[in-house]
């Protein structure tokens, strides 16, 4: 007697041999009040090497990037009044993000709206290194604040200028508000 293949569960069914939504993690960004001074304790104590440094949302964000090994952080310096400076008073400076490479954006923030995540960005915009990016409502994804990331290609990279990006939601969803 031939065995029964198994049933796929719920979840898996209709997913068939789609590409995955998600191609791996892009980075760890923290909220910090001063990014050199984490910058230059990373290097002392893991051997980080500093990255690109970019300032977006008008000038009003200090984005520093640093390697240690395979993994990226995303350092966020705010300017009063920004954001990321009214999350570091409500919470002390930390985790802000967990930031996903996708290689379809728009399909990936689809799916997740589908599978019932809020999205924060209605529609995606501009982030850093010109790449697009979306965030995720924090509520049902273990209180952490979620963005997915199409890194911009090469001849998109090119023709871009600096500081145009935001961090900064520019619609918001008819989802719940951040918390």
């Amino acid at each position: 007697m031939t065995p029964r293949p198994a049933k796929a569960s719920p979840r898996a069914r209709g997913t068939g041999t789609r590409t995955p939504a998600v191609q791996g993690l892009a980075h760890v960004a923290i909220a910090v009040t001063d990014a050199d001074l984490l910058a230059r304790l990373l290097e002392a104590a893991f051997g980080a090497r500093r990255g690109e440094e970019e300032w977006l949302d008008e000038g009003t964000l200090r984005v520093l990037f640093l390697h240690l090994g395979s993994l990226t952080l995303e350092l966020l310096e705010p300017k009063p009044g920004h954001s990321v400076a009214r999350f570091i008073e409500r919470r002390g400076p930390g985790l802000h993000h967990l930031s996903l490479d996708v290689t379809d954006l728009d399909a990936a923030l689809g799916r997740a709206v589908r599978a019932g995540i809020a999205a924060i960005d209605a529609t995606p915009r501009t982030g850093a290194h010109g790449s697009r990016i979306a965030f995720l409502h924090p509520k049902l994804t273990g209180g952490v604040l979620i963005e997915l990331k199409q890194r911009a290609s090469e001849k998109a990279r090119s023709g871009r200028g600096r500081g145009g990006a935001s961090h900064r939601p520019a619609a918001k969803s008819a989802g719940p508000r951040r918390r």
